[in-house]
């Protein structure tokens, strides 16, 4: 992917798709997760609802598998001490050119 987020306040980013975590998402990290949480989560759930009283936890559904448990602890590590900045918004940024931002030139 050629967009990487800087996460502010997590207004802005998607928790499970966007890659906000050292340029890597989510579903990189722990694709067994990702497979359990239904898709209109998966499609709208951002990093600052995620966060907020650990509510990706709750998106989790279905059997939970080895898999599943194991990526969910990997994930869980990750984010322990992940804080948030809310008076900064997230920044997204466009990998393939020098100066980070995209254009259609």
């Amino acid at each position: 992917m050629a967009v990487i987020s800087e996460i502010g306040d997590g207004a802005n980013t998607l928790f499970w798709t966007d890659r906000w975590i050292h340029g890597q998402c989510i579903a990189d990290l722990a694709p067994r997760l990702v497979a359990a949480i239904p898709k209109r989560w998966v499609k709208r759930r951002t990093v600052r609802d995620a966060l907020t009283n650990r509510a990706w936890i709750s998106d989790i559904q279905g059997a939970l598998t080895v898999g599943v448990i194991v990526d969910n602890l990997y994930l869980w590590d990750i984010l322990l001490n992940f804080q948030l900045q809310p008076e900064v918004e997230d920044k997204h940024i466009w990998r393939l050119s020098s100066n980070g931002q995209y254009s259609a030139k």
